[in-house]
């Protein structure tokens, strides 16, 4: 899929204006505090996926400029996507983010299959040495996108940690919640690993980027992985259960998950220099975007914020190659112009295009 035409209204800083994309690599630049990252989180928006900072509330993103007529106070995102279908898809931004695809209301869950997107921000470029959280969400991206039902039961699952979390906190028993935690943790268990899987064969593809062999697997929070994933979660339970009760917090499960990524043996965040971290994580996150491809017949669009951030040149050039060769729609966003066949050049200063 991807993104032919867009019209953003009383979005953040951004003027509103009908812009044309390419089909392939936009690259859009210009100074801080231009609107760069504020488009890209429209299309965040527009695709399913909600504002970058979950802390960040719907009205916080209206702006209304004092030449605009419009008094409701909303802003308005939308999009004209092709490719393997095409649709007309729309988001309305008041106290909260309504969506609609061809003129029917639609979950966002639907949105994210109906036109697959990726996002990548800075932070992410942190995934091998980074803190486990991020390469949670690398995994939970993966899923919400492939898997409406894995959206569903992330969703059960955090809601019953919180309630789980408020009987330890009360010293009450929480077996009653331990039960349906089995449940939806190791369907998550086996969601995961499931994700990793497929990852793994698509690595091949990417191999040129990678500086050195690359391995991972699936670090069951508070688990073992040596046992079916319900049995390893009930097991795991048992052992615990009396530090949970001192520490008043719930000690195993897919909240406490992690990727462990290895090379020859050793950990990446001591085998791998920080400029070799960088290009394996292109890797992984190319290789992602081909496990979404295989899965939905639909190729996903990507979004990077600040693509280049601490890439050596020769890892810059081998990343932008790559990204071209797969034929998606990309849009990212660098301080920085980097002239290069094939990629769209669109330039922004303060909330407009050039």
């Amino acid at each position: 899929m991807y993104f032919k035409t867009t019209y953003f209204h009383n979005f953040r800083n951004l003027r509103g204006e009908r812009r044309e994309w390419v089909s392939g690599f936009n690259l859009i630049t210009g100074p801080n505090g231009s609107g760069k990252t504020n488009f890209l989180e429209g299309l965040n928006l527009i695709s399913g996926w909600g504002p970058f900072d979950r802390k960040v509330k719907i009205p916080q993103l209206v702006r209304r400029f004092p030449s605009d007529h419009d008094k409701t106070g909303a802003a308005s995102l939308w999009g004209m996507a092709c490719g393997e279908d095409e649709s007309e898809v729309f988001a309305s931004l008041q106290v909260r983010c309504q969506l609609k695809c061809d003129d029917k209301s639609i979950g966002a869950s639907e949105m994210r299959r109906k036109i697959p997107m990726l996002s990548f921000m800075p932070g992410h470029m942190s995934l091998l040495k980074g803190g486990a959280s991020c390469r949670r969400q690398l995994l939970d991206m993966i899923g919400a996108v492939v898997s409406v039902q894995y959206a569903r039961i992330l969703h059960d699952y955090r809601h019953l940690l919180r309630q789980k979390s408020a009987l330890l906190r009360k010293m009450r028993s929480a077996e009653v919640t331990d039960r349906m935690m089995i449940a939806f943790g190791s369907w998550l268990w086996s969601a995961r690993e499931e994700i990793l899987s497929l990852l793994k064969s698509e690595m091949e593809n990417f191999s040129q980027l990678l500086p050195a062999p690359l391995d991972f697997f699936l670090k069951r929070g508070g688990g073992t992985s040596d046992d079916s994933p319900v049995g390893d979660f009930k097991r795991s339970l048992q052992i615990v259960r009396e530090k949970e009760i001192f520490s008043r917090m719930p000690l195993v499960g897919p909240h406490r998950d992690d990727i462990i990524f290895t090379s020859e043996g050793v950990e990446t965040s001591v085998a791998f220099s920080r400029g070799q971290n960088r290009r394996a994580v292109s890797a992984i996150i190319l290789a992602s975007a081909h496990v979404v491809e295989q899965k939905l017949g639909k190729k996903p669009v990507l979004v990077f914020d600040e693509i280049t951030s601490e890439l050596d040149e020769q890892g810059r050039e081998l990343a932008i190659e790559a990204l071209l060769d797969t034929g998606y729609q990309v849009f990212a966003a660098t301080a920085d112009a980097l002239p290069h066949e094939g990629v769209e050049i669109h330039k922004m200063r303060d909330g407009r295009f050039l």
